[in-house]
């Protein structure tokens, strides 16, 4: 849309993506009839991050990405100002400042903007043939150049850089997935894991170079397009077509010169406020609650968002409501094998925490245990009582006599004390799970 002069709204949300949703239908499920506001960069509506590669690679369709159906903004009445970007937030007048020049006023703001791919200075890196995988938009472009391409690195062995390289072997591409730790999913996983991940990875025909990083991104000279990437050991690997996964940054310089608090990204309470009135953050860009570590931290995961989204709405609108669930949990599936991890998941035995595992081929059960309460688990292949296990480390459950059901899988809620039971059935309590 053209902004009008003077424009202003009572709930303006910058960012649309899975926490704008939840904060939009927590305020319309106190407020009819308020003006809301999104301001986006991007120009769709909100769609599922998660599912950019399996769009890029044909297993997904575009038009089942978006969380919400098309007429959603319509029928909640919200204005949407897309393909802008946010550049700047005034706290004392109460606007923002748009990439056009022009400024919109609120009464109460959500930043909920997410992150930016963070781009390495490596030489070259600007080269056709080079791309991220953080926007849908990104997806759809190297979709395109992939059609007539066969050779492809992957650098980052995150959660998105082998979800990026499980697309490209499945499109039929040879891949190379480059990683500067000693290990494949080293901040998510433990060494047992991450070999039985990576191993998978390599069945399925794609390779993996831990503990080296590229050095830059040779082109042609002709036409400047990717040819080689030339890495730490010295070699130069082959390929037409490279992928940056190494993270996001959160964008915390939209409040760089405000009296907003950040750390890594925008702190944040348990309401979801800043230490500023009137001004609310959530999703990737916000440092939220973690009750695993009694404060905060960023924690970019999906099911948050939405949970942080909602919960800055209610507030916004009204409600005295506090988010409690923020908690790290990963659940992903890499070649048919399930994989999932919470809390101090690759913690290793000492400093009061207590380890148990078990493996059985690629089946491996790993449970952290710190002063009788489960802090952290890893799950691969055998994921029962997943759903289960989360819950009981959100509500800090004792796990003392419980351990070797956890280990084994065949943890049901009939095993739990009589009084989280009881909670549970007749929801006097807690809604932890």
């Amino acid at each position: 849309m053209r902004l009008m002069a003077n424009c202003r709204f009572d709930y303006l949300i910058v960012g649309n993506s899975t926490a704008a949703v939840g904060a939009i239908e927590a305020i319309r499920s106190r407020d009819r009839s308020a003006s809301i506001g999104v301001v986006a960069a991007e120009t769709e509506h909100a769609y599922s991050r998660p599912l950019i590669t399996y769009y890029m690679c044909g297993k997904v369709a575009e038009s089942n990405i978006f969380y919400r159906p098309p007429d959603f903004y319509k029928e909640a009445n919200v204005t949407c100002i897309l393909g802008v970007k946010a550049e700047s937030v005034s706290t004392e007048g109460q606007f923002i400042t748009i990439s056009t020049g022009e400024t919109i006023e609120y009464d109460k703001l959500l930043l909920a903007a997410g992150g930016a791919p963070i781009a390495p200075p490596i030489p070259g890196i600007e080269r056709p043939g080079v791309f991220f995988m953080n926007t849908l938009e990104d997806a759809r472009r190297a979709k395109g150049w992939l059609s007539h391409m066969k050779r492809a690195v992957v650098v980052g062995a995150g959660l998105t850089g082998l979800k990026t390289a499980e697309a490209l072997v499945e499109m039929g591409q040879e891949v190379m997935v480059v990683e500067l730790a000693d290990r494949v999913l080293a901040t998510t996983l433990d060494r047992t894991a991450s070999e039985i991940v990576k191993q998978v990875f390599v069945d399925h025909r794609g390779d993996v170079l831990t503990e080296a990083q590229v050095l830059s991104f040779n082109g042609y000279e002709e036409s400047n397009d990717l040819w080689t990437v030339t890495i730490s050991t010295g070699e130069s690997i082959a390929c037409d077509t490279a992928f940056v996964t190494i993270g996001i940054r959160p964008r915390t310089e939209l409040v760089r010169d405000t009296p907003i608090k950040t750390g890594r990204g925008i702190l944040v309470d348990r309401h979801m406020r800043t230490n500023v009135e009137n001004v609310y953050a959530a999703g990737d860009i916000a440092e939220a609650y973690d009750p695993l570590i009694g404060g905060t931290r960023l924690i970019p995961i999906l099911p948050n968002a939405y949970i942080g989204g909602r919960v800055a709405g209610m507030n916004m609108s009204g409600t005295n409501a506090e988010y409690n669930l923020g908690m790290s949990v990963n659940s992903v599936n890499f070649f048919g094998l399930p994989v999932m991890s919470a809390g101090f998941a690759a913690q290793e035995e000492g400093d009061g925490f207590s380890v148990l595992t078990k493996l059985d081929g690629t089946n491996y059960r790993k449970i952290v245990i710190k002063d009788g309460k489960l802090v952290g688990i890893i799950l691969v292949g055998n994921i029962n009582s997943a759903g289960l296990m989360t819950g009981i480390m959100r509500a800090g459950i004792d796990v003392t006599d419980l351990e070797e059901k956890l280990l084994d899988g065949n943890l049901g809620l009939i095993d739990l004390p009589r009084d989280v039971i009881e909670e549970r059935i007749h929801g006097t309590g807690r809604n932890w799970l």
